[in-house]
């Protein structure tokens, strides 16, 4: 699939820090294939990199509407929340993890350190 490659290749700037090409061929991959979480939020961590927190959200918040289950969407919408200063939603975001996954300690450590 065209688009799993371009989430590939995204994947290999992403490690490499590269976070503009990552942006590039997550979008690509978005562009060929747009109902898929996973995509949104590679693409919500790379923009969260570069600080720009507002669009990183958008995206957070597109994969988990896609997906509700997806923890790491969650998570990242809860980390861009606290990022823009709404503390209140960054906690819903991090209990919904914890809904999905009570061991998670990530988002243990944000319910108790915004607490």
């Amino acid at each position: 699939r065209e688009a799993e490659a371009f989430k590939e290749q995204g994947n290999a700037y992403y490690a490499k820090k590269d976070y503009n090409e990552a942006f590039n061929y997550y979008t690509k991959a978005i562009d060929t294939c747009p109902n898929n979480a996973s995509y949104y939020g590679n693409r919500a961590a790379t923009l969260m990199m570069l600080g720009r927190f507002r669009e990183a959200l958008e995206d957070a918040q597109q994969s988990v509407r896609l997906d509700d289950s997806f923890v790491r969407g969650h998570l990242r919408e809860g980390k861009c929340h606290l990022s823009l200063g709404n503390a209140m939603a960054a906690s819903r975001c991090f209990q919904r993890v914890l809904e999905l996954d009570h061991k998670n300690t990530q988002a243990q450590q944000e319910v108790r350190g915004s607490s």
